[in-house]
Protein backbone atom coordinates (compact mmCIF):
# COMPACT_ATOMS: atom_id res chain seq x y z
CA UNK A 1 0.00 0.00 0.00
CA UNK A 2 2.71 2.23 0.97
CA UNK A 3 4.00 1.54 -2.39
CA UNK A 4 1.22 2.90 -4.31
CA UNK A 5 1.14 6.01 -2.47
CA UNK A 6 4.78 6.88 -2.86
CA UNK A 7 4.32 6.76 -6.37
CA UNK A 8 1.12 8.41 -6.21
CA UNK A 9 2.78 10.87 -4.35
CA UNK A 10 6.01 11.33 -6.11
CA UNK A 11 3.83 11.60 -9.26
CA UNK A 12 1.21 14.50 -7.85
CA UNK A 13 4.43 16.69 -6.74
CA UNK A 14 6.73 16.50 -9.05
CA UNK A 15 3.79 17.23 -11.88
CA UNK A 16 3.11 20.59 -9.74
CA UNK A 17 6.37 20.90 -8.83
CA UNK A 18 7.26 20.90 -12.66
CA UNK A 19 4.09 23.27 -13.31
CA UNK A 20 5.14 25.97 -11.07
CA UNK A 21 9.28 25.94 -12.16
CA UNK A 22 8.06 26.48 -15.78
CA UNK A 23 5.38 28.96 -14.79
CA UNK A 24 7.91 31.21 -12.56
CA UNK A 25 10.96 30.74 -14.86
CA UNK A 26 10.10 29.31 -18.11
CA UNK A 27 9.97 32.17 -21.02
CA UNK A 28 6.40 33.90 -21.77
CA UNK A 29 5.35 30.89 -24.10
CA UNK A 30 5.98 28.00 -22.04
CA UNK A 31 4.00 30.25 -19.04
CA UNK A 32 1.11 30.85 -21.62
CA UNK A 33 1.23 27.40 -22.33
CA UNK A 34 0.96 26.02 -18.48
CA UNK A 35 -1.57 28.54 -18.26
CA UNK A 36 -3.99 27.38 -21.23
CA UNK A 37 -3.70 23.49 -20.36
CA UNK A 38 -2.42 22.98 -17.21
CA UNK A 39 -4.23 25.69 -14.99
CA UNK A 40 -7.55 23.93 -15.71
CA UNK A 41 -6.49 20.59 -14.52
CA UNK A 42 -5.05 21.89 -11.29
CA UNK A 43 -8.62 24.16 -11.00
CA UNK A 44 -10.32 20.77 -11.77
CA UNK A 45 -8.42 18.62 -9.00
CA UNK A 46 -8.88 21.36 -6.17
CA UNK A 47 -13.17 21.14 -7.15
CA UNK A 48 -12.54 17.36 -7.05
CA UNK A 49 -10.92 17.96 -3.47
CA UNK A 50 -12.90 20.51 -1.98
CA UNK A 51 -16.27 18.59 -3.35
CA UNK A 52 -17.43 16.91 -0.37
CA UNK A 53 -15.97 20.07 2.00
CA UNK A 54 -19.55 21.43 2.48
CA UNK A 55 -22.05 22.04 5.38
CA UNK A 56 -25.10 20.06 6.54
CA UNK A 57 -28.05 21.01 8.11
CA UNK A 58 -25.92 21.72 11.38
CA UNK A 59 -22.97 23.87 10.01
CA UNK A 60 -20.59 20.51 10.07
CA UNK A 61 -18.56 19.46 7.21
CA UNK A 62 -19.79 16.71 5.60
CA UNK A 63 -16.69 14.84 4.29
CA UNK A 64 -14.51 15.91 7.65
CA UNK A 65 -17.09 14.55 9.52
CA UNK A 66 -17.48 10.66 7.97
CA UNK A 67 -13.73 10.78 9.20
CA UNK A 68 -13.76 11.76 12.49
CA UNK A 69 -15.67 11.01 15.68
CA UNK A 70 -18.73 12.55 16.83
CA UNK A 71 -16.68 15.04 18.84
CA UNK A 72 -14.05 16.17 16.73
CA UNK A 73 -16.70 17.25 13.91
CA UNK A 74 -15.92 20.09 12.22
CA UNK A 75 -17.84 23.48 11.20
CA UNK A 76 -17.40 25.21 8.34
CA UNK A 77 -15.03 26.01 6.93
CA UNK A 78 -13.07 22.87 7.98
CA UNK A 79 -9.17 22.34 7.95
CA UNK A 80 -9.28 21.69 3.74
CA UNK A 81 -10.85 25.44 3.19
CA UNK A 82 -8.73 26.76 6.13
CA UNK A 83 -5.64 25.62 4.22
CA UNK A 84 -6.26 26.57 1.07
CA UNK A 85 -6.93 30.02 2.35
CA UNK A 86 -4.01 30.24 4.17
CA UNK A 87 -1.59 29.17 1.23
CA UNK A 88 -3.67 31.00 -1.28
CA UNK A 89 -4.06 34.57 0.62
CA UNK A 90 -2.25 34.56 3.86
CA UNK A 91 -0.49 38.27 4.16
CA UNK A 92 3.04 36.63 3.83
CA UNK A 93 2.06 35.83 0.10
CA UNK A 94 0.48 39.32 -0.34
CA UNK A 95 1.76 40.73 -3.50
CA UNK A 96 2.07 38.11 -5.17
CA UNK A 97 -1.37 37.66 -7.02
CA UNK A 98 -2.01 39.08 -10.09
CA UNK A 99 -5.87 39.57 -9.51
CA UNK A 100 -7.02 42.18 -7.17
CA UNK A 101 -9.16 41.69 -3.96
CA UNK A 102 -12.10 43.57 -6.26
CA UNK A 103 -11.86 40.73 -8.41
CA UNK A 104 -11.95 37.75 -5.96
Amino acid sequence: MDVVFDELHRRVTSYLATVKNVAADGGDDAALVIARSELPLIVDAFDALFGGHTPDENGLCRQCRRAGRWWRRRRVPCRVFLQAQIALFHPAGHGRHALTRAEL
